[in-house]
């Protein structure tokens, strides 16, 4: 079977999933999904970036109050937009704080199928069981990609698989050819590598808010009659940019209770994934006086190496260093969305951070994400953790209280995020998303 083909497999058999037949587990965390991912995005709309970007966009006549806006902005102003440019804001946003959920092997399908499945479903009126069902779908497409293809480093996750994903839930949404969207947006992959976010480019973070409002275009495209290329994903991903590891992972059969969306992650420290397992780690060690470790050792996956690195001096690189993720941690500093800064005495302790690969935790790559911290100090003493993987990932999840407590101070705001809670985790009792995102009190947050 040619590769074209397959990619018509895969958007083929992902749209097709019946709500019936998906299990009420699976039901409940795709509502979490989507609930961790406005929220993600509605802290991130807090940064001075997006702020200002805001406001730019308010004046310029994209955005505003009112109803000639479909789609909500997440921010604590009650700003809206047109669905694709509500999609750029809102999953550009969310890409600042790097608490967006994830699945393994790799990737971060949620901010890019949600958002963009959210400002069409807000904008269209429509049910709140639509939505379900284009997320899970496009969810379920997205993971697909990420497990068929194997990204050559330095490929970054963000902005491709991801838009093909987002265009499927969009056009399930507006109840026009999945196939089509997904072509289109295969055709434009927003080809992204790690040196941005090591170097602290923020940039970067449109990476994601491209992807989403590329999901919303490609079924207006596609309504104008354009067509895409249905070799475009295969040749960026698995001739440039990576390769074609598992062709099976795009053509099996709908596996109702392995849906892509049961390997998803919540993240519950404000760094890239990969630093998760050893923040963890660091977490069971007792208090130690920093003054008095000599040394701390990291061990870990292969995978993870590229963040053995020192931080640049600013907030995003910081996220991307493993030593200094790990200092922090050390120190007591919480890697929260509001509080991850760049603090020099965090990078001096980084700079007694070493990390290496173990063979006996790069054997557990990739059914689990290792990390094993020592800890040196000054009076010979020694002391170490094991994680095998974080928790939040899917072999130790959080709990549904773990992440509305997450959600509930994502939002920052106690009413609202009950009332959006309530809404987002029921969709099936939501007959009109343009509701979504009121207050408790039936307006405009």
């Amino acid at each position: 079977m040619s590769q074209p083909a397959l990619l018509d497999r895969a958007v083929g058999i992902a749209a097709d999933i019946n709500l019936a037949h998906v299990p009420a587990a699976s039901l409940e965390r795709a509502g979490h999904i989507i609930a961790d991912t406005v929220g993600v995005s509605r802290a991130g709309q807090r940064q001075d970036e997006m702020r200002r970007l805001v406001d730019i966009e308010s004046r310029r006549g994209q955005a505003g109050e009112g109803p000639r806006y479909g789609s909500t902005v997440f921010g604590e102003a009650a700003v809206r937009a047109e669905p694709e440019r509500a999609a750029f804001l809102n999953a550009t946003a969310g890409s600042f704080v790097e608490l967006d959920e994830g699945m393994r092997p790799t990737g971060h399908p949620g901010m890019q199928v949600v958002i963009p499945a959210v400002a069409t479903a807000e904008a269209e009126k429509a049910h709140g069981q639509s939505l379900l069902r284009a997320v899970i779908a496009g969810y379920e497409v997205t993971a697909r990609l990420f497990t068929a293809y194997r990204l050559r480093y330095p490929a970054h996750p963000h902005g491709h698989f991801g838009a093909v994903g987002g265009a499927v839930a969009v056009a399930m949404i507006l109840d026009r050819d999945p196939l089509e969207a997904a072509r289109i947006a295969a055709t434009s992959p927003i080809l992204s590598v790690w040196d941005a976010c090591f170097e602290g480019a923020t940039a970067r973070n449109t990476w994601m808010g491209s992807a989403a409002e590329l999901a919303v275009r490609a079924s207006r495209l596609a309504e104008a009659g354009f067509a895409g290329s249905p070799t475009s994903l295969e040749s960026a991903f698995g001739l440039l940019a990576g390769t074609l590891a598992d062709a099976d992972a795009l053509s099996a059969p709908l596996d109702y209770a392995g849906l892509g969306l049961t390997r998803n992650y919540f993240k519950i420290h404000s760094a890239c994934a990969l630093s998760h397992a050893a923040v963890d780690a660091v977490g069971q060690l007792p208090a130690l006086d920093p003054v008095q470790i000599a040394q701390v050792d990291v061990e870990t996956v292969n995978n993870n190496m590229k963040l053995a690195r020192q931080s640049a001096p600013n907030a995003l690189s910081a996220r991307f260093s493993l030593p200094y993720v790990v200092a922090a941690a050390l120190l007591g500093r919480a890697i929260e969305a509001d509080s991850f800064r760049y603090e020099a005495d965090v990078a001096q302790l980084a700079e007694r951070v070493q990390v290496r690969v173990a063979d006996d935790l790069e054997a557990q790559w990739p059914g689990a994400s290792p990390a094993r911290v020592t800890v040196r100090t000054t009076d010979g003493h020694t002391y170490g953790a094991q994680v095998d993987n974080p928790h939040g990932h899917y072999r130790d999840p959080l709990t549904a209280d773990e992440v509305r407590l997450k959600f509930h101070s994502l939002v920052g705001n106690e009413a609202l995020a009950r009332a959006w809670w309530g809404r987002m985790t029921n969709l099936f009792d939501v007959p009109d998303c343009s509701r979504l995102f009121l207050g408790a009190d039936g307006h405009a947050h």
